[in-house]
């Protein structure tokens, strides 16, 4: 079996931490480890305290599991890139996945994506990247009854003009996962910078159109705030090198379908 390492960076996250990390407990695939990157919390907490919290949330014991979590505290803030970044650092998976700590998945969500990254091929070639659709939650934690979907096939050229691959939903290799560490900026979507500089030197995403993902929409997010977000993806395309027509073009595409996923 597999190892897959689940990195969640958190950072005052605790009250959703805690259905992050029972939603990997309870998937259908179990060879994994957890890794949480604690980022300068302050109200600290132990792997025995969360460990209680999912109890207390799940009515089920979970401590047979114990093993499989490590939680990692830093003193100072990390930011969420270079706490991702020591999540890759310290894994002992063959393969990587993400979670944030105020996202969950559904139960069969690592099932479905190790079976895409060993079985899909374009070409004779497998994923570089696989990524799911998402069920839109609000910052309470209810359905909100709105799904956004994925193509079946992204590459570069498909995600220059919408990023359609959210970063909790992602899995990768672990050697894809070294190779291309997330830039540490501030004020930049650094996840969608290392999906493009992934599919620009070729190959492919494949995305699983089903909503593996359960997404805790926030006006405080860095996507919840329209304009900012905007902002972020223009300096992704300048950090790409993209030049400024092929930018304006791109910055277009993008517009028109942020308004599409926003209205439906």
């Amino acid at each position: 079996m597999v190892m897959v390492s689940v990195i969640i960076p958190s950072h005052n996250n605790r009250s959703t931490l805690k259905k992050a990390v029972l939603s990997v407990l309870e998937q259908t695939y179990q060879g994994f480890e957890i890794i949480i990157i604690d980022n300068g919390t302050e109200i600290p907490f132990s792997k025995k305290d969360l460990m209680k919290d999912i109890a207390d949330l799940s009515q089920k014991d979970y401590s047979e599991q114990d093993s499989k979590v490590i939680l990692y505290q830093c003193s100072e803030g990390l930011g969420a890139a270079a706490a991702r970044n020591k999540g890759i650092e310290m894994a002992k998976g063959e393969y990587i996945a993400f979670l944030d700590a105020d996202d969950y998945w559904a139960t069969d969500k690592l099932d479905k994506q190790l079976k895409v990254m060993e079985k899909f091929l374009v070409n004779g070639e497998k994923p570089l990247i696989c990524f799911t659709g998402r069920e839109i939650i609000d910052p309470d934690g209810n359905d909100t009854n709105r799904f956004v979907g994925c193509s079946k096939v992204v590459d570069y050229k498909k995600l220059l003009k919408t990023n359609q691959i959210n970063c909790s939903s992602v899995m990768m290799r672990i050697e894809t996962a070294r190779k291309y560490l997330f830039p540490d900026i501030e004020g930049f979507h650094e996840d969608y910078a290392v999906w493009l500089t992934i599919l620009k030197e070729g190959g492919f995403a494949a995305g699983i159109n089903r909503p593996l993902l359960y997404y805790r929409r926030s006006p405080k997010s860095k996507s919840g705030n329209k304009f900012n977000s905007a902002i972020m993806t223009y300096r992704v395309y300048k950090y790409m090198d993209i030049g400024l027509p092929k930018r304006i073009a791109c910055f277009i595409s993008y517009a028109i379908n942020g308004i599409k996923k926003t209205y439906g």
